[in-house]
Formats: C-alpha cells, structure tokens, sequence
C-alpha cells in the first residue's frame, strides 16, 4: 500500500512540476489539455457512440442519420484527436453537411 501511494505522489509531482520547468506561456493550456481535456475527450466519443446507438433508429426514421453521426461522432473525434494542443477555441467545421443541402 505504501509503494502505490509513493507512486503515485511522484506521479501526482511529476504532472504538477511540468509547467514550472517550461519556458513559453502556452505550457499551462498544454498541460491542462493532456491531462484533463483529452482524457475526457476520449470519454466523450464512447459516450456520444453510445449515444448514437440508440438514437440510430430515430434519426433513420427523420432522415437525420449524417447530422447525429457527426454531432455524436464526428465533433467529438475531431475535437479529441485532431485539435492541436492547448487550443479550447477550437470548432470542428460542421459546415460540410450545410453546404450539401445548399
């Protein structure tokens, strides 16, 4: 029990001390991001996945399929894994299906 609780305090000291270390002004947001944002990014495609299992016969019924796919799929992929780091004012470009029905 004592090694798992060493183990993770060096851990705990470790992610906290990584911005002091740094030089630019964007190491916090970076950080923030690695440790908190992404892993709940990733939480968030298995949600809206799952999400979108059950509303899937739904939105066959509406004929909504590519706007539930992509806001429960599509926005929360983009967002977790093609967002660069540190970078929260990022907006996945929706406009895709918009511009087909133009």
């Amino acid at each position: 029990m004592k090694k798992i609780t060493a183990v993770i305090l060096v851990l705990a000291f470790l992610v906290v001390s990584v911005p002091v270390f740094a030089g630019t002004e964007n190491d916090g947001p970076i950080a923030g991001d690695a440790v908190f944002a992404r892993p709940l990014g990733i939480l968030s495609i298995v949600g809206g996945a799952a999400l979108w299992v059950v509303s899937f016969p739904f939105a066959l019924i509406s004929g909504s399929v590519p706007q539930t796919t992509e806001t429960l799929i599509s926005n929360p992929i983009k967002y977790t894994l093609a967002r660069p780091m540190g970078d929260f004012d990022y907006e996945p470009s929706s406009n895709r299906i918009d511009e087909n029905k133009q």
